[in-house]
């Protein structure tokens, strides 16, 4: 329709809009990596050094150029004195020209501090890429006066359109087409499966705990026979708007992974992806972490997900909306996985106290790198690295060194005694055992731990899983003939607080408690929760 000198200016603006127009999918995606991000306002844009302006800026795209290399792609203006330049240049050479960043240094060793720039291309009456050079800042930012700054050059925000991707639209570029098989399957031989369950799911930008949730469960024979919904019953029983509708969402994608329709065979050279958008969003509504672009914890997302499908089974089986389980106790999906653990606790002098944990799902599994078998070679391997000058590459061909922990020595320290633990405020020894089987058992490699400075680290590891599971020195016995029960606290009764009071913490829970407290918690609510969890700040931490 360009080319057509017939057609009227408006309708040529609008087929442009229409070509630009990102679609819905998209502006999700970008609205998610906005809400992440929780920009600032500079403490530059106030006040603002503007130089004289000896020239004006055209509106026109056209006509934009980087000053330092004549590029017309990704151009940043400075708000202080109208350099256009190009955006950063990355370590592998992409990116820009590095033509703005390079003029605020020069800028800077006059001593003039010049450090808003503008991303053109993304400026209309809502806003624009903001960013700071500034080395206190560093980043994005929001600049309350960006109207006032831009008119300052002759832009008129009210009449910009945009024409280049913001930020967050590359942001969720780089999540959607980033080759992860660098970093998770370097140096693997992988085999080509097929067919009904064998189908992948698209990355949606930070998703891929999401997907793997979702392979998971779809893994499961209850939950293949729950939801492949090959009648289409559950999805043509959803009441209301469908696309809120968990469970026709959950029927929606199980049947596409569980039904042939989109395994194509291995000798077509396009395989299909589903790309789980609509359920994604229905799982996570009104979340404020899974319903972000951030990246996310799996146990943790799946644990969200067993809650938001027994909400909504419960009420499906009352209705007979769900298959009962042919005769037998409907189960939810949570059901399949329930445990309870059986905490023991017992003081110096012998006695012994007993707590039940119900509820539970995932059973965590301990892991040290003391166990590995190889630690000395990859700790070797890892100082000629480092003594060498080598940065592991996203991109290197050589696998990384992985400390290797056997099975047998992660579930020898989930049975051993914990020392040290407070409990009835006295310290005492804990060991934990299984209640019950569950049906599927949930396992947890607890790879993340609290350094020296309380920062979380992960530790780079493998931890081979055996084909057959043998917990029955795990299960818990009770109270054995011949144990003395430790006595329950009293109750606190003075101080005006009532029955309900909480005690004093004892000197030796003082650490915990400002522990606690640094987190943002109240010296009430943290020695409630120790007292509620038998003196363990990480349980008590989780549980406020």
């Amino acid at each position: 329709p360009m080319d057509c000198p017939d057609l009227p200016e408006e309708v040529v603006r609008v087929c442009e809009a229409i070509v630009r127009h990102a679609g819905s999918s998209a502006a999700e995606g970008t609205l998610a990596w906005d809400a992440a991000q929780e920009l600032k306002p500079s403490k530059y844009a106030k006040g603002l050094k503007q130089l004289p302006p000896t020239r004006k800026v055209s509106p026109n795209p056209k006509d934009w150029r980087c000053e330092k290399s004549g590029d017309t792609q990704n151009l940043w203006l400075n708000l202080s004195d109208g350099f256009i330049g190009g955006g950063r240049r990355f370590f592998d050479g992409s990116g820009g020209s590095n033509g703005a960043l390079d003029h605020y240094l020069e800028e800077k060793a006059k001593g003039n501090v010049f450090p808003l720039v503008v991303k053109l291309g993304t400026i209309t009456p809502h806003g624009a890429d903001v960013f700071s050079y500034a080395e206190d800042e560093d980043d994005l930012v929001l600049d309350p006066n960006l109207a006032d700054h831009l008119a300052h050059w002759g832009i008129d925000v009210m009449q910009m359109d945009k024409t280049d991707k913001t930020m967050a639209e590359l942001e969720v570029d780089l999540n959607l087409s980033y080759d992860w098989s660098k970093i998770c399957e370097t140096g693997e031989e992988l085999h080509k499966l097929h067919g009904p369950g064998f189908l992948g799911l698209k990355n949606l930008g930070n998703s891929c705990y999401v997907n793997a949730t979702v392979q998971l469960l779809a893994s499961v024979p209850e939950f293949q026979a729950r939801y492949a919904d090959e009648d289409l019953s559950l999805r043509r029983s959803a009441s209301g708007d469908v696309a809120k509708d968990v469970l026709a969402q959950m029927a929606k994608v199980a049947s596409a992974l569980l039904s042939p329709r989109y395994a194509a065979p291995l000798e077509e050279p396009r395989q299909h992806e589903l790309a789980p958008a609509m359920f994604r969003r229905v799982a996570a509504a009104g979340h404020p972490e899974f319903s972000s672009g951030r990246q996310q914890d799996a146990v943790e997302f799946l644990q969200h997900l067993f809650e938001v499908l027994e909400k909504a089974e419960r009420p499906a089986f009352a209705a007979g909306r769900l298959p009962s389980g042919g005769g037998h106790p409907a189960s939810t999906t949570a059901g399949l996985f329930e445990l309870s653990l059986e905490d023991r606790f017992q003081v110096e002098t012998g006695e012994v106290a007993y707590k039940t944990r119900r509820g539970e799902n995932v059973l965590q599994l301990p892991v040290r790198v003391e166990d590995a078998t190889n630690r000395r070679e990859v700790e070797a391997a890892r100082t000629a690295a480092a003594d060498a000058g080598k940065a592991r590459a996203a991109d290197s061909k050589e696998p990384p060194a992985l400390f290797k922990i056997p099975f047998e020595a992660c579930l020898d320290r989930l049975a051993a005694a914990e020392d040290g633990v407070t409990f009835r405020r006295r310290t005492c020894s804990k060991t934990v055992r299984l209640v019950n089987m569950p049906r599927y058992l949930l396992l947890q490699v607890q790879r993340y731990y609290l350094d020296e400075k309380w920062l979380p680290c992960k530790l780079e590891c493998e931890v081979p899983m055996p084909d057959r599971l043998d917990l029955e020195r795990l299960r818990a016995k009770g109270l054995r003939h011949g144990e003395r029960e430790l006595p329950e606290e009293p109750q606190a009764n003075g101080g005006g607080g009532g029955a309900g009071a909480v005690a004093p913490a004892a000197d030796g829970d003082a650490e915990q408690v400002a522990m606690l407290s640094a987190m943002g918690f109240t010296d009430v609510q943290a020695r409630a929760a120790l007292s509620a969890t038998g003196g363990q700040a990480d349980r008590a931490a989780e549980g406020v």
